[in-house]
């Protein structure tokens, strides 16, 4: 009798090792979770953004609003500031006017003028954002927009290559000398990434 209960608790922990290394060999064992932010190009800049919600907008209302941003510059600079996804802003706005004020210098950018330089010193920067808008009487770009990126700073003159989504600008032209400082409306209509 006892080489029985012997043999059945053999078998019930050897049942029961294989049931768990079953479960530990197609489960996971661990999990991971992080998100990198990059400083790559950007390590002369920082940034608290502006958060603005036009909140809920029908065909031909007309609006405005003010924000405020914190930049810090390291280095003084030539900076590029650019509104982006000017073609989806064409579809869904008739007009859309971003008036911005920085260093006692107030210029605008919009949907015809997208970008504007800006020669800056190092230091921390208050910025106001004011947009005026009216919004189109046939909207047909995205209608629900959340957390999307409206402006961006780039050290150097941007050289424009028609893409005013986020990414894919040549930041050449750096430092002080006399540069283009109004905004410039190369080739702004091919915006491939908000077709």
């Amino acid at each position: 009798m006892k080489p029985l209960y012997i043999g059945l608790i053999a078998l019930a922990l050897l049942g029961s090792g294989v049931a768990a290394s079953s479960v530990a060999g197609f489960g996971p064992i661990a999990y991971i979770t992080y998100h990198i932010i990059s400083n790559q190009g950007n390590e002369n800049i920082t940034i608290l953004p502006a958060n603005i919600d036009l909140g809920n907008l029908t065909p031909g209302m007309k609006g405005n609003v003010t924000a405020n941003a914190t930049i810090t510059l390291s280095k003084a600079d030539n900076y590029t500031i650019m509104l982006l996804h000017v073609e989806k802003l064409k579809k869904d706005f008739s007009s859309f006017v971003v008036e911005i004020t920085i260093d006692n210098q107030t210029f605008n950018v919009s949907e015809d003028n997208p970008y504007h330089v800006i020669q800056l010193q190092n230091g921390t920067y208050q910025v106001i954002i004011k947009i005026f808008y009216t919004v189109s009487m046939n909207p047909k770009g995205d209608l629900n927009v959340s957390n999307e990126p409206l402006l961006i700073i780039h050290p150097g003159i941007v050289k424009d290559n028609g893409d005013h989504g986020h990414g894919n600008h040549d930041h050449g032209d750096h430092g002080n000398g006399n540069q283009n400082s109004q905004g410039r409306n190369d080739n702004q209509d091919d915006d491939q990434n908000d077709s």
